[in-house]
């Protein structure tokens, strides 16, 4: 018995040892499919730069500054077909400028996991991008998480257009795209017509004749 027994325990504790299943439902995980590991809180959004990326985290993208957004399933950072196809309508548009791409997640999760995954969707994004012909070194990717996310979702479905990315147009900023802030009137405002005070009248009378010499 005792020849059976010592690599049946050996076998369990390998089996034990080996890597757990990522849960369907990724509430209070630190990582599985979408990240890879905890993300420090430290570096949220800190990767891009620049106005368009400002704008990003300021959560107040212009919409004609966004060339597409695509949405992900729970959970996911792999680009679908259906999704696939509108980066590929955008190509022309995108390979013409410099991009940001910007990634989101649900409020579903921790703040590190939805950091990680919200960084793999923009990344996942701009390498397609890139297959299409667009140069690497004229795009940026910065992940938001959970940031931007509607907190009062009650479920997954109701939190499915936070799971998304945005390709943003970064040369909307530099040529004027963005609207800037009105001037204030110099010096004090003109009197309205209605106001004007009301020209002197001629005063009337004969004309002064010439002055006879004596």
């Amino acid at each position: 018995m005792k020849r059976f027994t010592l690599p049946l325990l050996a076998a369990a504790f390998l089996v034990g040892c080996g890597p757990s299943r990522m849960p369907t439902d990724y509430a209070g995980s630190t990582s599985g499919s979408g990240t890879g590991g905890a993300t420090d809180l430290n570096l949220l959004g800190s990767g891009a730069t620049g106005a368009a990326a400002q704008a990003a985290r300021d959560g107040v993208i212009p919409p004609e500054a966004i060339l597409v957004t695509v949405q992900f399933d729970f959970d996911q950072y792999t680009v679908s077909a259906a999704e696939r196809a509108k980066l590929d309508a955008a190509a022309g548009k995108a390979k013409a400028t410099k991009l940001l791409i910007v990634g989101y997640t649900d409020q579903f999760g921790t703040e590190e996991y939805n950091l990680g995954l919200s960084d793999k969707r923009a990344q996942s994004v701009r390498d397609y991008l890139v297959k299409l012909g667009c140069n690497p070194a004229d795009s940026e990717v910065l992940g938001l998480g959970e940031q931007q996310a509607d907190k009062s979702a009650a479920g997954r479905q109701s939190g499915a257009k936070d799971r998304k990315a945005v390709v943003v147009d970064a040369n909307y900023f530099t040529r004027g795209g963005a609207a800037a802030p009105s001037a204030p009137a110099a010096g004090k405002a003109a009197p309205a017509a209605g106001k004007a005070a009301p020209a002197k009248a001629p005063v009337s009378g004969p004309a002064p004749g010439p002055v006879t010499a004596l």
